[in-house]
C-alpha cells in the first residue's frame, strides 16, 4: 500500500515539475539587458564630392542587441542617423556593416538566460531547453563537429532569415544608401522572388545588400575561407565565379573575411567591401595573395566584438574587446587630394 502511494506521489510531482517546465518554455519576457547606443567617433578621407562615399560601422555588438528587431535597428539607425547629420549619406553611399551582423539572430524573442549567457555552450543549452521539440528535430541528423550550434541555427532559420531582411532592407529604405548587410549564417540559403529563403542543405555565410528601396541588390555573396570554428558548424560552397553587385556608387565587390586576402576580386570591380576585415591577414588566413584589394577603392570593417563568442572557443566567453576603438570609417569617392 505505501509503495503505491509512493508511486502516485512520484507521478503527480512528476506531472507537476512538467507542467511548470512547459509553462517555462513558453515564456519569453527579455531581461534587463542595457545597450551601447553612444555616437561613434567618425574618421573621413578624401573630399564630399558627387561620386559617392563608402561608409563602414565598426561597433561592438551585445547581447541586448539581438533582444528583438527594434533593438537592433535602433542600434544601426543611431549611426546612420549621426552619418547623415554630418552630411555623409546619399544615394550614392554605401554602407558596410560588420560580418556576422545577423548570425545573433537565432536570439531574437528568446529567454533571458539565452542571452545572458557568457558562452556560446551557455547560450546552446539554454536554446534546447526552451525549445525541445523543435531541438531535437533539428538535432536529428545533423552533422559537424558542433551539433548544438548548427541545430539553434535550423530551428531559428526561417525567423532569421525574415528578420534579416525586414531589419537592414528597412534601414537601407529608411535612409536611400545602398547597404551591405554583414553576414548570416543559414542553411542553404537563395533568394526567390527578392526574398531570402532557407533550405535543407548545409550551412553556408553569406552576405546580402540592399539597395535604396530596401530591395535585395545582386546576388548572394558567400564566405569561402571558413574559420576554423566557423567550420565547426557551417560548409563553404564549390567556388565559383563571384557576380559583382551594381551600386550607384559603380561596381561593387563583397568578400567576407579571408576570401578578402585570398582571392583577387574582378578587374570590373570599382569598390570592394570587406565584412570581417583581418589585422594581421597573414596569420589569420594564411599565404595570402600581395595586395589582392590595394588596386581599388575599399572599405574594410572589422568585426569588434560579438555576444556570446561567436568567432571564438564556444566554451570561453567573448574577449571584451576594448583595445580597438570603435569607429564609422568614411571615404569619399573621386575628388581626392
Amino acid at each position: 500500500m505505501r509503495t503505491s502511494i509512493n508511486i502516485v506521489l512520484l507521478l503527480v510531482l512528476a506531472a507537476a515539475s512538467f507542467a511548470v517546465y512547459l509553462d517555462w518554455t513558453h515564456d519569453r519576457r527579455s531581461g534587463p539587458l542595457l545597450s551601447d547606443l553612444r555616437t561613434l567617433p567618425i574618421e573621413s578621407r578624401g573630399r564630399a564630392g558627387t561620386e559617392g562615399n563608402l561608409l563602414g560601422i565598426e561597433t561592438r555588438l551585445q547581447p541586448a542587441d539581438f533582444q528583438s528587431r527594434e533593438r537592433l535597428q535602433l542600434k544601426f539607425r543611431t549611426y546612420l542617423q549621426q552619418a547623415a547629420d554630418a552630411g555623409m549619406l546619399s544615394e550614392r553611399t554605401v554602407v558596410v556593416l560588420p560580418e556576422h551582423v545577423g548570425t545573433g539572430l537565432f536570439a531574437f524573442g528568446e529567454k533571458p538566460e539565452v542571452q545572458q549567457a557568457r558562452t556560446l555552450r551557455d547560450a546552446m543549452q539554454w536554446m534546447a531547453l526552451s525549445n525541445p521539440g523543435s531541438y531535437l528535430r533539428a538535432l536529428t541528423g545533423n552533422q559537424g563537429d558542433d551539433r548544438r550550434t548548427g541545430a539553434v541555427l535550423r530551428l531559428k532559420a526561417r525567423q532569421m532569415a525574415e528578420e534579416y531582411q525586414t531589419i537592414f532592407g528597412d534601414l537601407a529604405s529608411e535612409f536611400g544608401v545602398t547597404l551591405v548587410a554583414g553576414s548570416i549564417v543559414l542553411p542553404e540559403p537563395y533568394l526567390e522572388n527578392d526574398r531570402l529563403k532557407v533550405g535543407d542543405g548545409p550551412l553556408r555565410q553569406v552576405s546580402l545588400t540592399f539597395d535604396g528601396r530596401g530591395k535585395p541588390l545582386g546576388a548572394l555573396q558567400y564566405k569561402h575561407a571558413l574559420s576554423r570554428y566557423e567550420r565547426r558548424y557551417s560548409v563553404a560552397p564549390i567556388p565559383e565565379p563571384r557576380r559583382l553587385i551594381e551600386t550607384p556608387a559603380g561596381s561593387l565587390a563583397v568578400l567576407l573575411g579571408c576570401d578578402a586576402y585570398l582571392e583577387r576580386p574582378s578587374a570590373e570591380a570599382k569598390l570592394l567591401a570587406i565584412p570581417g576585415a583581418l589585422e594581421d591577414p597573414q596569420g589569420s588566413c594564411g599565404s595570402t595573395l600581395p595586395d589582392a584589394e590595394s588596386d581599388r577603392t575599399l572599405m574594410p570593417v572589422q568585426t569588434l566584438a560579438l555576444p556570446w563568442n561567436l568567432l571564438g572557443s564556444p566554451r570561453r566567453p567573448a574577449p571584451p574587446g576594448h583595445g580597438v576603438p570603435v569607429q564609422i570609417h568614411n571615404h569619399w569617392l573621386g575628388n581626392n587630394p
